[in-house]
């Protein structure tokens, strides 16, 4: 999966997250909606890209490792 793929699904996570965090802390409203689940959109969206990220450097320094254990191919 692509960076985009991680970041979109990371925005609706964070976007469910928010508005669940918004009915749990006891806020409604348009307004009070619109900033948590803004907030959470941002936030997620962030993170997931920071874990992919992540897994992409990882995943490049296995690669990079296993090619130095087993040598040259024949």
């Amino acid at each position: 999966m692509t960076r985009d793929h991680f970041r979109t699904i990371g925005a609706l996570v964070g976007l469910a997250a928010g508005i669940a965090l918004m009915i749990l802390l006891g806020f409604r409203g348009m307004v009070s909606n619109a900033i948590f689940g803004a907030s959470g959109c941002v936030l997620g969206g962030i993170t997931a890209e920071a874990f992919h990220a992540k897994l992409l450097a990882h995943r490049e320094s296995d690669s990079h490792d296993s090619t130095i254990n087993r040598g040259p191919k024949s």
